[in-house]
């Protein structure tokens, strides 16, 4: 039963597409079949066809439902009143008091008592003789055969049943009518007098079903007149509108108890054998009964046609309400068709009379009865269909019109193309793609964007391009700060951004992942910083990078989701007062959460301020530039070392400050050059006292000449590593490009280590009395061989050194190139005006959240807008450059490479500001705020079963998050042309807005 009850409602709650499809093609096929006969039966001047073949109407199709669930109705109260309901009995049930609930039961009780044994005897089909023989020849035979004697214990076997329709729970006899009862009884047979081949039940069944619809939507009793409130707010379409809603309620029960029923009276046909052995599989079918539910619609020329009212003797019929309007059935035609189901159910019930055992337990009645209940079910299944057929309809229809179905990516590039006309231009959407730059007058160094690419099919680019957010900018009227370290807290100014994002998701789908890209120019660099925002005047970093020299750097976003306002008070309205303290706390740090930032540090114009130069003294300086970030990014010298001493020398020109600093610089280079230089002298010395024997060999003349060049190579080898690992070590911790070159060196040193084995080689040689020639060749292979592998590995790892320590030469592209890499979006410039509504003076970013909240809560009237954090992915992709000639690679960056960028970027943070000392003048701050406007169904779904725009609904929501960034009203953001549709659309969006201005 339930599963026949899940299977009605499959059409309710919606199919997948590919099912919906086969099932739709599959109903349109016995539709066909059944159009004929229509056709015969109908006025022969009447041609119906399927709707979907007829040009109609929008209003047709309400007509369509409404007169399939009237004929479905009255062929429910004609089946009854075959099995028995009688004129005066319905009048009956019509007097009963208003809002009395009619139930329709089916009660079987079964009994099984002892009656007799008996028994008999039965033959042996075979029979045994034996001949008597007297000299050969057979003289007499005698015959015998087995009989077997069989006690059968005979049993009474009756039920008892009866069809009622009771008021209530029928506990007044007035509240009980009987429709149909019947007793019957038939023996059956056990071989053995226990147990019982029937258990006595009572009751074997006790189904009901609730048909108060059927009545409440019938006129007079007998003439159902159901009506879709068509201007109700809560109807939506033909199909999802409350009427349906309570109709398909009722139809569903109804099949599932008839279901029921019909299955137990089936089983009365196992039950006894002798009905058993008179009524085939097709007795108990109602295929060859007519169904008279059926998506009709007459063409406007056959409409007109008018045909006699036809004589039927049935009790229920659909009332003629004089509409000439559309292209329905009319009631005559309807009539008809009902009707004809009554001769064929007639016709079966004569055929079942000719065919089942008269007076037994299941005899002709059962049989009648289980076929006109299996009809019901038919009705009621193909009523559903019928409706469904009709949102199927307008679901093909919807597609046709625009030539595909709408996926997210398609309604997302249409939102794009809409905000566009929407709002005035001062205060458009725009795309989230910042070039990174001093001023205008500059080249810039990179770009920061956070870029989406479609997921599934549609969209209007494969290619990864910007989000569009709603902007409004302003320049820092206070700094905030940033902590480094529990000791180092650092202040920086610049311009901000506040940034509203919104996304939408269809059924779950948002066809969209989103990404941070931070690209970077040849010899250019900047540092970015990812974080949330904690108060007015102060930023949470929780990630950093440096990126430079054409790194691209693509941090991947994931998007989580938290209530609604709606959702949330509701939730938290049944809780205690406790509770609710709780849960509100949690859902303020929640919305906080939703504050993305992300902080761009230029990195020149700090070098200039930390080193007491001009501005843009180091704008064409390219190797000045690359060796003060290889001082302070490998060796990490102190600024103060490189610095220009301003105290000393207070009227010194540009460039004499610039040649200062040159000055500063290559002394420090050529202090650590020296520094090296003596460390591989002191390990030269270290590795001659720890290898005698080669010293030796060495301090000969004749043989110094050819080794004494391999092991100044195998000792400089090893200092260089040395050095170049404590570098290393010093500089990233293991990790990253540095702890690349690390591992190389690591395995220059391995080979290097196979030098001993060279001398315990001679060292045998010698103890076994081995000419001293032999000797000295044998040493010669071994330290040659150790070279060239020493050499080759030098040469690879020197070259990652070399990538990331030497500047560029002069003679290089030039400086303010664009990457060569990918194509560069287009980007807002610094200063460029974003909106008319700028934000002005210094904004607390952490109450954006809360505001937005709450205009969510007063003007998101379907509680479809969700709050959405952003939080970067554990995956990072980096994209590098390591040489100017050298081919890009790309690398993965997990959590320990992730903490290594960090710490190279604090590091350099520290160095340019003096450990805070110095602010940051030259950033940007970009705080993004983000929504999700949820959709329950798909794109094309929400307009069919809905009959919803989702155009106008995330417009609005579009438009919420508008007037709460700008902090305007939503009538200053729109354009003049837009307003009067946008007002009859929205119109709470207007009155929230005087509102304001009053």
């Amino acid at each position: 039963v339930l599963r026949a009850k899940m299977d009605f409602r499959a059409y309710s709650t919606g199919l997948p597409k590919a099912d919906a499809q086969f099932q739709s093609q599959q109903f349109e096929r016995k539709l066909k079949l059944a159009l004929e006969r229509t056709r015969a039966v109908l006025h022969k001047a009447k041609a119906p066809e399927l709707a979907s073949s007829v040009h109609h109407r929008y209003d047709d199709k309400y007509a369509l439902v409404e007169v399939a669930t009237n004929s479905a109705a009255a062929s429910q109260m004609n089946c009854l009143a075959a099995l028995g309901l009688t004129s005066d009995q319905l009048k009956q049930i019509q007097e009963w008091p208003q809002g009395s609930c009619v139930y329709l039961q089916f009660r079987a009780d079964e009994r099984c008592t002892y009656l007799r044994d008996d028994t008999r005897e039965e033959e042996a089909p075979t029979k045994q003789v034996q001949e008597l023989s007297v000299g050969g020849s057979v003289r007499d035979a005698l015959t015998s055969k087995t009989v077997t004697r069989i006690t059968e214990y005979v049993w009474k076997f009756e039920v008892t049943y009866e069809l009622t329709a009771t008021r209530g729970v029928g506990a007044e006899a007035a509240d009980r009518l009987q429709i149909l009862s019947r007793t019957g009884s038939t023996e059956l047979r056990t071989p053995s007098k226990s147990p019982a081949p029937r258990q006595p039940k009572t009751p074997a069944l006790q189904a009901e079903v609730q048909i108060s619809w059927l009545f409440a939507n019938s006129s007079a009793g007998t003439m159902p007149n159901f009506r879709v409130q068509r201007g109700a707010k809560a109807c939506r379409t033909p199909r999802r509108n409350p009427e349906v809603d309570a109709a398909f309620e009722h139809f569903s029960s109804f099949a599932a108890w008839a279901s029921r029923t019909v299955g137990y009276l089936s089983n009365l046909f196992e039950v006894d054998k002798a009905a058993a052995r008179s009524v085939d599989s097709n007795t108990l079918s109602s295929k060859a009964v007519f169904v008279p539910v059926l998506p009709l619609l007459s063409n406007a020329e056959t409409s007109a046609v008018e045909d006699q009212v036809p004589s039927t003797t049935s009790l229920a019929c659909l009332e003629d309400t004089d509409t000439k309007d559309g292209l329905a059935l009319r009631a005559s035609d309807s009539n008809r068709l009902l009707a004809e189901e009554l001769r064929t159910l007639e016709e079966r019930r004569a055929q079942i009379i000719k065919s089942c055992p008269g007076d037994c337990v299941a005899s002709a009645k059962e049989a009648f009865l289980a076929t006109t209940l299996s009809h019901c079910g038919q009705v009621c299944q193909q009523w559903s269909e019928v409706v469904d057929y009709v949102e199927n309809m307008l679901r093909r229809q919807l597609i046709d019109a625009i030539g595909k179905e709408v996926t997210p990516a398609d309604f997302a590039a249409y939102m794009k193309f809409h905000n566009r006309k929407l709002f005035k231009a001062v205060f458009a959407p725009k795309p989230f793609c910042f070039a990174v730059r001093r001023s205008e007058r500059h080249g810039p160094e990179g770009t920061v964007s956070i870029e989406e690419e479609v997921v599934g099919t549609g969209g209007d680019s494969n290619i990864s391009t910007p989000i569009v957010t709603i902007a409004a900018r302003s320049d820092a009227a206070e700094p905030m700060t940033f902590d480094l370290s529990a000791s180092t807290s650092i202040s920086f100014a610049g311009e901000r951004y506040l940034h509203a994002w919104l996304s939408h998701q269809f059924s779950g789908a948002s066809g969209a992942k989103l990404s941070l890209v931070s690209r970077a120019r040849q010899f250019s660099s900047m540092l970015v910083l990812v974080g949330r925002i904690a108060s007015a005047t102060s930023f949470e970093p929780k990630y950093a990078a440096i990126v430079q020299n054409k790194d691209e750097l693509s941090i991947p976003l994931d998007l989580s989701t938290i209530p609604t306002p709606k959702e949330f008070k509701d939730a938290i309205e049944s809780l205690s007062p406790e509770q609710q303290s709780f849960a509100k706390a949690f859902r303020a740090m929640q919305l906080e959460s939703t504050l993305f930032g992300v902080l761009v540090v230029q990195i020149k114009p700090q070098l200039e301020r930390v080193l007491n130069l001009p501005d843009d003294s180091l704008t064409k300086e390219i190797k000045l530039t690359q060796d003060l970030m290889q001082l302070f990014i490998k060796y990490q010298i102190p600024s103060d070392l490189l610095s220009f001493d301003t105290d000393s020398d207070t009227n010194s020109s540009s460039a004499q400050r610039l040649e200062g600093v040159k000055a500063h610089v290559k002394a420090m280079q050529e202090m650590i050059q020296q520094e090296q230089a003596a460390e591989i002298e002191q390990r030269k010395q270290e590795e001659l006292y720890k290898q005698p024997l080669l010293h030796e060999m060495i301090s000969d003349d004749s043989y110094s000449s050819r080794s004494g060049a391999s092991l100044d190579l195998e000792k400089s080898l090893e200092l260089e590593s040395c050095e170049f690992e404590e570098a290393c070590e010093s500089r990233s911790g293991g990790g990253g490009f540095f702890g690349g070159a690390k591992r190389m060196m690591k395995s220059v040193q391995s080979v290097r280590r196979t030098a001993p084995v060279a001398e315990k080689q001679i060292r045998a040689r010698r103890s076994a009395a081995v000419p001293e020639a032999a000797c000295m060749a044998e040493c010669f292979a071994a330290v040659d061989s150790f070279s060239v592998q020493a050499t080759a590995l030098q040469s690879t790892a020197m070259q990652l050194s070399e990538a990331a320590t030497e500047p560029m030469p002069p003679s290089e592209p030039e400086v303010s190139g664009p990457s060569s890499k990918a194509p560069v979006p287009e980007v807002q410039k610094p200063g460029e005006t974003l909106a008319s509504g700028n934000i002005s003076g210094t904004r607390d970013f952490t109450q954006v959240p809360k505001e937005m909240d709450e205009n969510f809560e007063k003007l998101d009237s379907d509680s479809a807008l969700r709050p959405t954090i952003i939080n970067p992915g554990s995956e990072w992709t980096k994209k590098a450059q390591k040489a100017l000639l050298a081919s890009p690679t790309t690398s993965v960056l997990g959590n320990d490479e992730q903490k290594t960028e960090k710490d190279a970027a604090f590091d350099l943070l520290d160095a340019l500001t003096k450990s805070g000392a110095l602010a940051l003048e030259h950033a940007s701050l970009h705080v993004v705020v983000a929504a999700t406007h949820c959709f329950e169904h798909t794109v094309t779904e929400t307009a069919v079963q809905e009959n919803v725009n989702p155009i106008e609904k995330v417009e609005r929501s579009t438009i919420i998050m508008a007037s709460t960034i700008h902090q305007q009203p939503a009538s200053s953001l729109i354009n003049e042309a837009q307003l009067p549709r946008v007002s009859a659309a929205s119109p709470a969006l207007f009155d929230e807005s005087r509102s304001l201005l009053d």
